[in-house]
């Protein structure tokens, strides 16, 4: 009887895990990031940079036997949230501010598991394929100077989703008041003027009942102390 490989092929009947989906690809995939400057494990890398930490990721389905990837960036000066303040040295990928997809619409594009190890690398190809040609020319652009956030306007926030997209390429899972709001956070000390434009905005366009939103603080904060 022929000897069972490191990875013996399952039963066509039967679907790989997501653990199992690392296992193959753990190893080849941290290769290629650790080439780019991340560092990490599994399906989860990180880079860190002045102003922004960065992730990229392989991010399984809650359902089993597929996957799809995406990547996050966090401003150091966004340090809270909705649950209170972040220490940016522990703060974890799933809190970063900005999560991107690395595909126009929402849902992203998703890549099937197979029973065998080779067909699973060349999966990985295609994933890394697309991290390359979506994510990585979005991070330069937060990396630039000057960078994409200084050369968004206050006029963009009108349909943001669509003109968000146009600059990058992929979708950004957050609002409109959210992002104005953590543009406020980014420019208040560097940038008081445009922090003021981006806080006015921001309340203008809270809702009826958003009085107790954790975000308006800030906005009245950055208006208060710039003369609004």
């Amino acid at each position: 009887m022929r000897k069972a490989g490191r990875y013996a092929p399952l039963d066509r009947h039967t679907m790989i895990t997501s653990a199992d989906f690392k296992k193959q690809i753990a190893k080849p995939f941290g290769q290629e990031m650790r080439q780019f400057g991340f560092k990490g494990t599994g399906f989860k890398y990180h880079q860190e940079t002045d102003e922004y930490l960065i992730a990229v990721y392989i991010d399984p389905s809650r359902w089993g036997g597929s996957c799809s990837a995406g990547f996050a960036i966090h401003p150091k000066q966004v340090d809270k949230n909705s649950m209170g303040k972040l220490d940016i040295k522990k703060i974890k990928s799933y809190q970063y501010e900005f999560k991107m997809g690395l595909t126009k619409y929402a849902r992203g594009e998703k890549w099937e598991y197979a029973n065998d190890e080779a067909t699973n690398l060349i999966t990985l190809t295609k994933i890394l394929k697309s991290i390359k040609s979506k994510a990585f020319p979005v991070i330069e652009k937060f990396k630039e100077t000057p960078n994409i956030l200084e050369l968004f306007e206050i006029n963009e926030l009108t349909n943001f989703h669509n003109n968000w997209t146009k600059k990058t390429g992929v979708f950004i899972s957050t609002t409109e008041v959210r992002f104005a709001w953590a543009m406020t956070l980014i420019f208040e000390s560097k940038k008081p003027h445009k922090a003021k434009q981006f806080a006015k905005w921001g309340v203008e366009n809270l809702g009826d009942t958003d009085n107790d939103w954790f975000g308006k603080a800030d906005f009245d904060r950055v208006l208060k102390n710039n003369g609004a």
